[in-house]
């Protein structure tokens, strides 16, 4: 009966010890998705993060934001010449395993979703302001929406 109880004493040492691993702190850093860049004729501008779920040494955090439109309402737009290439970069290296990229020209969020193929695809033919969503989904960690915003414009080619 003894050593019943000495197993006994010894198993809920391992199960509080691992109770306690959950329980730790987590830096806060670690508790948001990552930076993503776009880059342009080999200049980096910043995105707006919007929306996210994310999780690391398991615990999570999900953060609610408005849509791209409203992010966007005090930022410059990146310009670009029609159908010049547009990169989405993550300086990090976190590569996402599902992604989307959508735009909207009003913020009626009438969206239209484009082809974009190895985080690559081509600004809009059509002079204008494109207000462009970013969602990417990690394995294992979340999910996270980016916003940016890009005014395509003929002058830009020179």
């Amino acid at each position: 009966m003894r050593y019943l109880y000495f197993w006994m004493g010894i198993a809920i040492l391992f199960i509080l010890a691992g109770c306690n691993a959950v329980t730790g702190t987590v830096d806060p850093e670690q508790m948001t998705p990552p930076d993503v860049v776009v880059k342009i004729n080999g200049d980096t501008y910043e995105t707006v993060r919007g929306s996210f779920c994310w999780s690391n040494n398991r615990q999570g955090v999900c953060e609610e934001y408005a849509g791209s439109v409203e992010l966007l309402a005090d930022k410059e737009p990146i310009v670009a010449a029609p159908g010049e290439e547009v990169t989405i970069d993550i300086p990090n290296g976190l590569v996402p395993y599902e992604y989307s990229v959508d735009f909207s020209l009003t913020n009626q969020y009438e969206n239209h979703v484009i082809l974009a193929v190895d985080h690559k695809f081509t600004a809009p033919k059509e002079e204008g302001l494109y207000y462009f969503s970013y969602f990417a989904r990690w394995k294992n960690k979340g999910n996270a929406f980016y916003a940016f915003l890009i005014e395509v414009d003929e002058s830009a080619r020179e």
